[in-house]
C-alpha cells in the first residue's frame, strides 16, 4: 500500500490514493447510500448501519485529511507545502 499524497494548485487538490483504498472508499459510499436509504424508508437507524458509517469514517482517513489534536477534533485539509 503507497502513502496517499495530496498536491495542489491555486484552485484544486490532486490526490493520489491507493487502488485498494479507493476501491473501500466507493464500497463505503455504496454503504452510506443504503444506509441512509434504510434510514429515510423506516425512519430507524440499526446497529449495522452505524457499522457502515464507521467503516467508511475510517475509508476516509486515508484521504490526506489532517487529524484534529484529539478523537473529537474534526479533520482538516493540510495547509500547502511551499
Amino acid at each position: 500500500m503507497s502513502a496517499t499524497t495530496v498536491k495542489y494548485t491555486k484552485d484544486r487538490a490532486t490526490i493520489s490514493i491507493d487502488l485498494e483504498q479507493y476501491k473501500r472508499i466507493c464500497l463505503g459510499y455504496n454503504k452510506l447510500r443504503d444506509a441512509l436509504m434504510m434510514m429515510s424508508e423506516t425512519h430507524d437507524l440499526y446497529m449495522s448501519d452505524i457499522r457502515k458509517l464507521d467503516d467508511l469514517s475510517y475509508a476516509m482517513t486515508h484521504l490526506g485529511f489532517k487529524s484534529g489534536a484529539d478523537y473529537w477534533s474534526d479533520a482538516t485539509i493540510p495547509e500547502k507545502k511551499k
